[in-house]
């Protein structure tokens, strides 16, 4: 599961100080534009999304994402409206944006903000337990579920299944294909984390075992795309990618290590 946003915004932050008849809000900082970037590009990663995905639901264009998550030293401070799209793109409540970007935390639809005390404003509210994207699995149902597909594609292969069978076993072949692709890349990614990364050497056993996720270019479009050019970059075989997505692979894979030390850790 996810991690949940827990700090309340700092109340002096989001006071608009009364001069004549204009509404001054309060300065934003390098240093809260540059949390800023990193709470949106955490948040995208979490959801899995690249920025063309966010920019699908709703969100910012792709060139204001990169500038928002990689502030400069001239870089503005987001605008109300793009504050809003981001609300919308990253499934944050509404008004989220706008708090993260003044010192506090967003709130995730499906999620109650807390109050200045820390303590859920709804109390007798409860969370939506069918609001989340991810599943932690335990290895042996990864295999397990591998194991079966591949009997599944043996039965759709047969020779000897009648004719109105075969175009559906095909079709049933297709789509769990792609399924198993999905989940077969992603065990790849979990074990490249572990073994990858900035200043470690893949073994070879585990180069010969996924190397054919590492050989060819990336192809796919999206969140595959970038989820194909993490495992290169883990692997060290992307060396010619952008700066600012090579930044983000790095935040992507110290969360994941800090995410396995603290569920492994203990057992050290």
């Amino acid at each position: 599961m996810s991690v949940l946003w827990c700090h309340s915004l700092d109340s002096r932050s989001e006071e608009i100080i009364e001069r004549g008849s204009h509404r001054v809000r309060p300065v934003v900082t390098r240093d809260l534009q540059q949390r800023f970037g990193r709470i949106v590009a955490d948040r995208r990663e979490e959801l899995g999304l690249s920025r063309p995905d966010v920019r699908g639901a709703g969100g910012p264009s792709v060139a204001t994402m990169a500038r928002v998550e990689n502030p400069g030293a001239g870089t503005a401070a987001p605008s109300p409206a793009t504050l809003r799209l981001l609300d919308i793109g990253l499934r944050w409540t509404e008004g989220s944006a706008a708090r993260a970007l003044h010192g506090g935390d967003p709130t995730r639809r499906g999620e109650q903000a807390p109050d200045a005390g820390g303590r859920d404003r709804c109390p007798g509210r409860e969370r939506d337990p069918l609001n989340f994207r991810l599943v932690e699995l335990d290895i042996d149902v990864v295999d397990a579920l591998i194991a079966a597909a591949d009997r599944c594609f043996q039965l759709c292969d047969r020779a000897d299944l009648p004719a109105p069978a075969q175009e559906a076993a095909r079709a049933v072949k297709d789509q769990l294909g792609v399924a198993v692709g999905r989940l077969a890349a992603a065990q790849a990614t979990e074990v490249l984390e572990r073994a990858g990364g900035p200043g470690n050497e893949v073994p070879r056993n585990i180069e010969r075992l996924i190397g054919a996720l590492l050989a060819a270019p990336p192809t796919a479009t999206g969140i595959e795309r970038e989820n194909q050019q993490y495992r290169r970059w883990l692997a060290g075989n992307a060396t010619d990618l952008d700066p600012v997505l090579a930044e983000s692979f790095v935040r992507r894979w110290r969360s994941k290590l800090d995410r396995i030390s603290l569920i492994e850790g203990e057992g050290c």
